[in-house]
This record gives structure tokens, sequence and C-alpha cells, in this order.
């Protein structure tokens, strides 16, 4: 949830160090092949794009001046599911499947 939060405000550097402390609590808590595991693999795989785009975007702009090409920056919205299960998890529910 924080990591969406400075992906949101492109502050990507931010986003991937929250994310990798994420990924790493879901790999050791729960194995590299749960799904929330896998959902927070493919999101830093995500977020370093949008890094990498971004740096892109800003060295043409460097090198362009305002004459530069921008790409606008994609940003993912969480599903309502994901949205859900976090508040969940901030307010102490936790759902035990049977």
């Amino acid at each position: 949830l924080v990591a969406r939060v400075y992906e949101s405000k492109a502050e990507f550097r931010s986003a991937l160090q929250h994310e990798k402390e994420g990924y790493t609590i879901y790999k050791n808590q729960l194995g590299e092949h749960h799904e929330k595991t896998k959902e927070s693999s493919e999101y830093l795989k995500y977020l370093t794009q949008q890094a990498v785009a971004l740096q892109r975007t800003m060295n043409e702009i460097y090198k362009n001046g305002s004459n530069a090409n921008i790409m606008p920056l994609k940003f993912t919205a969480p599903s309502m599911a994901s949205v859900l299960e976090q508040l969940n998890i901030i307010n102490g529910i936790l759902f035990i499947p049977l």
C-alpha cells in the first residue's frame, strides 16, 4: 500500500524500497510460491520498468529541452479486492479460510 502511494507520486525509488520490504516479508512468512509473494514480485518488476521509463524521459528532457517527446507515465490502479484486503489488514480483520 505504501509503495502504491509513492508510485502515484512518481517517487519510484521509495516505492521500490517499500515493495522490496513487503516482498521480503511475504517470501519469509508465506514462501516463494504464495500468491502474495508472486504479486509483490510482479509489482517490483513493474516499478522497475516505470523507474527506467521515467529516467529515460528525464534524460530526453535534459538532452532536448522543451522539444523532448514525453510519454505519459502509467500508474496502476489497485483492484477493489486488493484495497479491501489492505484495509482489513490495517484494521486487524483477518479472514481465515476453512
